[in-house]
Order: structure tokens, then sequence, then C-alpha cells
């Protein structure tokens, strides 16, 4: 590493340092729960009850008495830990729940990853070649991105497309696809800050036009609220690819822990499982977690999650009818269970943090280097846990704490 690029990177590390200080100062950031309540709509932090805006179990499923059972039966049987790599021996639990996602996603090949972030380890570099063409969304997740970290150091061609902006990666696929192997394109299904969505229908043509082309979607924060038994974003809208990979959490929505890795053929699959770095050298999903994700599998292949999702929409469409009349500045107006709202500079963002921990709210203040300089302030999201009351109470304190902290309405994102 040359001096300049070093000190470039030292300057990097010292502003991210100072930022997030500044949230820890602030009371905001790297908290400790000291408890929630039995439905999770609280959690106690310095002693006081806040109502959480903060958690990604949309569905409520993550305190389910169903799936507390069939984890504490998982843990009688095998302990805390079944200590051994997948790639000698795992316990009979990956069978059941392997087979119920196999039903919950009929036309693909099955693997479950410890995490997300493991599973694109796994995938990306074995598929990958070193003469291919890898485009990330700017925005596509922080562990995704950190795989394109391996996948340049293997000498893939690696760069970043504009956010969202299908004309710019058609102009780069129509520039540089034909000079490489294959070319991939790795985007959020549904985007973890912003609340966006992936546009996959304006996407899914250029599998057509451009026969090299590889689409990898994380879909963390859509699988298990939206779509038939909880597929999720990307499927909903388009489905089944045989050049395009799915992952999504089995730790948000679905209330348990891993994450499912929806592959188009067998033979990748196999592939991945036998190769990946981490399904052999990482450890497995503990048996609670297999336990309790077997259980919300269940749930998932009935009505019951249907009927759930349905309350979610109506949760989530409240919350946009008031973003939308008291025109407050979110930068995405999408139906899905995360808001974010910008007030441009941080010290605006931890106010309003604070202002609304006041009040009784818990969100997560977000700046640089989570969200692009200039874009910070609050996310929060919906969930099943989060009555009706709440709801209005909470954008009633949000509509009254912005108030004198955003910036100047011709820095505001253009509501869509």
């Amino acid at each position: 590493m040359n001096s300049n690029v070093a000190a470039k990177r030292a300057e990097a590390l010292r502003v991210v340092h100072e930022r997030l200080e500044m949230a820890v100062r602030g009371g905001l950031i790297r908290l400790r729960v000291e408890g929630q309540s039995r439905d999770s709509r609280t959690i106690g932090v310095r002693g006081r009850d806040l109502l959480n805006y903060g958690s990604c179990a949309y569905l409520g499923l993550n305190t389910d008495q169903r799936l507390i059972d069939a984890a504490k039966a998982a843990l009688d049987q095998y302990g805390p830990v079944f200590s051994s790599s997948t790639a000698y021996a795992s316990i009979d639990l990956y069978t059941d729940l392997e087979d119920r996602l196999g039903k919950i996603f009929d036309q693909g090949h099955i693997l479950v990853p410890t995490t997300t972030t493991l599973g694109h380890l796994s995938v990306l570099p074995v598929l990958v070649s070193p003469d291919d063409l890898v485009l990330l969304d700017h925005q596509v997740h922080a562990s995704v991105q950190l795989t394109a970290g391996v996948l340049r150091g293997m000498g893939a061609d690696v760069r970043n497309v504009p956010h969202n902006d299908v004309e710019a990666l058609y102009s780069l696929l129509s520039e540089e696809a034909h000079n490489h192997n294959r070319a991939w394109f790795l985007a959020d299904g549904v985007y973890s800050m912003f609340g966006d969505t992936a546009p996959v229908k304006a996407i899914a043509p250029l599998l057509d036009e451009f026969e090299n082309l590889h689409l990898y979607y994380d879909d963390a924060h859509g699988v298990g609220w939206r779509g038939h038994h909880g597929v999720g974003h990307v499927l909903t809208e388009v489905g089944y690819h045989p050049r395009m990979i799915i992952i999504g959490s089995l730790a948000k929505s679905w209330g348990a822990g891993g994450s499912v890795l929806v592959l188009p053929n067998q033979e990748m699959a196999e592939r991945v499982l036998l190769t990946g770095a981490t399904f052999t050298f990482s450890g497995p999903l503990h048996p609670a977690e297999l336990g309790a994700a077997v259980a919300a599998a269940d749930i998932h292949l009935s009505t019951e999650r249907d009927i759930r999702e349905e309350q979610l929409s109506t949760k989530i469409d409240y919350v946009r009818d008031r973003l939308v009349a008291g025109q407050l500045p979110a930068l995405s107006l999408e139906r899905t269970p995360l808001w974010y709202v910008r007030t441009g500079r941080l010290d605006n963002a931890i106010e309003l943090g604070r202002r609304m921990m006041r009040d009784d709210f818990y969100v997560n203040v977000s700046g640089f280097p989570v969200v692009p300089v200039g874009m910070d302030g609050i996310r929060f999201t919906t969930t099943l846990f989060q009555t009706d009351d709440d709801l209005v109470r909470f954008m009633d304190a949000l509509e009254r704490n912005i108030e004198g902290l955003v910036v100047p309405l011709e820095w505001h994102i253009e509501l869509h």
C-alpha cells in the first residue's frame, strides 16, 4: 500500500470513528438492552422501557411460543451447540428445515448458511471467476461489499453502479459484458437502510439481452413478510430464473436464525456446498436456531403467514400515509416495513433520536459510513409488535420532534 493510499485510509477511519463516537456520546448506538417485554413491544434501556422501532422482526415471530418451544426441545436434545463442522456431521433438524424450505422455494435448490454474510462468502468466491465482471449496486448491503473485496482480490473486475440506475447498468453491460466470461450484478431485494426496493422487473429483461449475465440478490429484508409463503420481494416480482441466485435471512421476518440460499440448479448447489469455504470452516446453526426455524417454516407454509402479511401491510400503509400528509423527508415511500427520514447532518440526526427517546421511542440513528455523506437521519421499522395506538403516537412524536432539524428544502430527495 503506497503512502498516499495509506493516508487516505487513515483519514477515512478517523472520520468514521469521530462520527460514530458522536452517536455513542449521544447515547443512541452501542446500547445494551436490559430486557424486553414478553411481546417484544418494548425494550429496556438505562432503566426505561422504550417502544422498539428498531426491530427487523417484521412478522412478530421471534417471541412466538411455538418457536420458543421448538428451540427448547432442540436444546434438550442436542444442547446449546452441536460442535462439528457440517462438512462432517450435522443434526437432523437441518433436514427438517431444508425439506420445508424446499416446499416454500419450490423451484430452487436450497442451502442453509449460518448467516447471510457467510452465505455470500461461500457462494460468490466459488461461482465468480477471476475473469468475470462484477457490478455492485452502490447501496448493496455491506456484507456483499465485503465479499466483493474477496472477488477483487481474486482478480475479478469489480465496479459500482449508481443506485437503482438501470440505464447505467445497461450501459456498463453493453460496454463491458462481452469482454468477460461472465457478468454479475449484485444488489439487495429490499434495501436495509432506506427501505426502497431493487427494480427487479426492469432488470430482468437484461438476462435475455446479455446471455452471460447472472443476478445475485440479497433479499434478507424481503424474505418472510412478502409473497407466497414469504418467498420475498424478488421472487414475488419476477419469479425464478436459471441465472439468478437469491439469499434471504431467517433471522428477521422469520424470527429464528440462519439464512436460506436459493440456487437455480442442483449441480450449482452441490458445488457451493462442497467447496464454499464457510460451509466447511464456519460453525453450524445452533440447535435452538434450527428448531425455531423449523417451527417458523411450518407457519410460513400455512395461511397464518398470509394473515400476518395483511396485518403488516395495513400498518405500513398507515405510516406511509402519515409521511405523505406530514411532508416528512422520507427517502422512500415504497410499501416495505423500513423507513428512513433524512435530517441532512449527523448532529440533527442525533438530536432527533434523543428527542424520540425522550418520548419513549427507540429508533436507529444513521450516518456515514452506514449511509452516504449528507444522508444522515433516522431509520425506523414497522412490525406486528406495534399497536395501532403505538403508530399514531410515534408518528405524532416524529412530526413534532423533527421541526427545525431538517436540511433546507432544496436538499430533500423528491418523494416517489
